[in-house]
């Protein structure tokens, strides 16, 4: 079997959104594959090998009689199982090509598979294998898009009557798509960031079997965090932690964790490490209380009887507080708020500007971040970033010839932009001083895409940011080195199935974006963290181009050619189209909220 080709700026690489409610369609997108639905109805497994035991039920197993084109769809098929070293997958091979197949390492995830015949006798066959690459499935479950196309060969004998694969195998495995989504679940763990003020998700892909998942969802806490993530977060597990046995129901019908390796923690490290546990546990609906011991005491005294998601309330990372400001707008160069069916320019100058391009609103509602046409005469630059408090006079804190909409970190005193190409950090200390910014390293973006970054938007939990590069939506990591130096590191495809040229995207929770594309066809798009492609929002009644789009994870804000409209919820039930922003129809207002 030959090597494995694909693009290779694509490595073998997945979030659910949270805003699930707004999915109403799954839209085939433009020159695309259509979107994937991923069902939640199994307790999954984790990726790797385990005890070698019967395979489950829900991969094909070889038939006799098969033809050899046959055996091989349902061998890519089988790869989806990886339990006791893909011994599924094995029993389409010869035990000469099992014996020396290395199953470990990444998987390539393939769609639109062709088998086609190379060489044929009466006693041995080849076949020739070519299929798009979807992602790339790495082995602690951490799923990253990918394109290009994938070719390999495999040589088949004939073994009593029965066709069976012979010959070198590449390291890894390729697995059909179709079978990767109907037997693999996204599940996240999650990771303080450096302040341990937030949990950052980290998504995983786990095996579905039936079985109970907890302690494998456990194990791979301990791990670590995926090498994308490493750089933003932090463990409270400490090198040679372990979960000791299984963990078990009790009898209040939560579950009892018995940890060993964290002798040395201090309190509030015990309070972060539990955090990681219950969230982690929590969203992929393993119920408490969480009796939590380590090295044969309780992790926290105080808690010696469980644990419970109220004690760690702070650190929800599902929780969205966000300002009651509700949704503004630009209009005619001025930051007004929608109240009452009209439009109300804030108190201060932005409410009485003529000149803003762009604008964000911490979440707490409580500082603007603007730009504006700078009314400067030449050689002034032609756009200025203003900050200030909300309501009150701003502060110029760069001139460019071009400069992106600001983003807010994940607090009111770090806020970002892309000055004339340049990605920049400005932050606030404890006394109000703004310090001078930062240049954040963003020479990851250039390996995944070429051109200008137009837009760049900082995730909720300042862990990730979400970009607009040559057109192309993109993510990364926000990185910080031991120096402070800053870096956008992990940069990756944002999904592989987005088409059309991205104009503004926005986090409408700490794993979702949703992005506005320039197109006629399905132009507004939503994107999980977790690798799967982009699915397609509601569009009958947007009227396109589609130039910007806001939301957080109730309500999304597009403007198109007519005005801003909204896609939300009534009554608890999802909207069957969007709703007119009535003050805004005629205008060419841009929704702004907070952040």
């Amino acid at each position: 079997m030959s090597e494995l080709r694909g693009d290779p700026r694509s490595p073998v690489t997945p979030r659910r959104g949270r805003w699930t409610l707004l999915v109403l369609m799954c839209a085939v997108l433009t020159g695309v594959t259509g979107c994937v639905s991923i069902p939640t109805s199994s307790s999954p497994q984790p990726i790797g090998s385990l005890e070698r035991r019967a395979p489950a039920v829900n991969v094909p197993t070889p038939r006799p009689g098969m033809d050899p084109e046959s055996l091989v769809r349902d061998f890519l098929k089988a790869t989806a199982n990886p339990s006791s070293g893909h011994l599924a997958a094995r029993q389409y091979l010869t035990k000469s090509a099992s014996d020396a197949w290395d199953d470990r390492g990444g998987g390539l995830i393939l769609s639109q598979i062709n088998v086609l015949t190379d060489a044929r006798t009466d006693s041995t066959f080849t076949a020739r294998i070519i299929g798009d690459n979807a992602g790339t499935l790495q082995s602690n479950g951490h799923l990253v898009p990918a394109t290009g196309r994938v070719e390999s060969r495999l040589s088949m004998v004939l073994v009593d009557g029965q066709w069976r694969i012979d010959g070198a195998l590449p390291s890894g495995v390729m697995i059909d798509r179709t079978q990767f989504t109907s037997s693999y679940r996204p599940r996240d763990l999650f990771y303080p960031n450096p302040s341990g003020e937030y949990l950052v998700a980290d998504p995983r892909w786990l095996y579905s079997t039936g079985e109970d998942f907890s302690d494998q969802l456990v194990d791979l806490l301990v791990a670590g965090p995926s090498d994308e993530l490493a750089r933003a977060v932090v463990t409270e597990f400490p090198a040679g932690a372990a979960l000791r046995g299984s963990i078990e129901t009790t009898s209040t019908g939560g579950v009892r964790i018995e940890l060993t390796g964290l002798s040395s923690l201090a309190e509030r490290n015990r309070t972060l490490l539990a955090a990681q546990l219950i969230w982690t546990l929590n969203k992929s609906d393993v119920p408490g209380p969480f009796v939590i011991d380590a090295d044969g005491a309780p992790l926290n005294d105080r808690y010696s009887s469980g644990w419970r998601t109220t004690d760690v309330a702070s650190l929800d990372p599902t929780d969205a507080a966000q300002s009651k400001l509700g949704l503004h707008v630009i209009r005619a160069g001025a930051l007004d708020r929608v109240e009452g069916g009209r439009l109300i320019p804030i108190a201060g100058p932005l409410g009485g500007s003529n000149a803003l391009l762009s604008a964000t609103i911490s979440s707490d509602g409580g500082r603007v971040a603007a730009v504006a046409r700078n009314t400067a005469p030449p050689p002034a630059a032609a756009q200025a970033l203003q900050v200030g408090d909300y309501g009150g006079v701003a502060t110029t804190m760069a001139t460019g010839t071009v400069i992106s909409r600001p983003s807010f970190g994940p607090d009111s005193d770090t806020i970002w932009a892309v000055v004339d190409g340049r990605v920049l950090r400005w932050s606030r200390d404890a006394t109000g001083t703004v310090q001078a910014p930062v240049v954040v390293n963003s020479d990851a973006m250039s390996s995944v895409a070429r051109g200008v970054i137009t837009e760049l938007r900082v995730s909720r939990d300042g862990a990730r940011v979400a970009a607009i590069v040559g057109g192309k939506t993109v993510l990364a990591v926000v990185s910080t080195a031991t120096d402070g130096a800053v870096s956008l590191t992990g940069a990756r495809d944002a999904a592989y199935n987005i088409a059309g040229q991205a104009v503004s995207l926005d986090w409408i929770s700490g794993d979702t974006v949703v992005v506005a594309r320039n197109t006629t066809d399905t132009p507004v798009v939503q994107v999980s963290i977790d690798g799967t492609p982009a699915v397609g929002l509601l569009s009958g009644n947007l009227t396109p181009p589609v130039t910007a789009v806001v939301g957080d994870n109730s309500t999304l804000y597009a403007a198109d050619s007519r005005g801003i409209l909204q896609l939300g919820s009534t009554n608890g039930e999802p909207d069957q189209y969007w709703n007119e922003v009535a003050p805004t129809m005629g205008s060419q207002s841009i929704p702004v909220l907070p952040q």
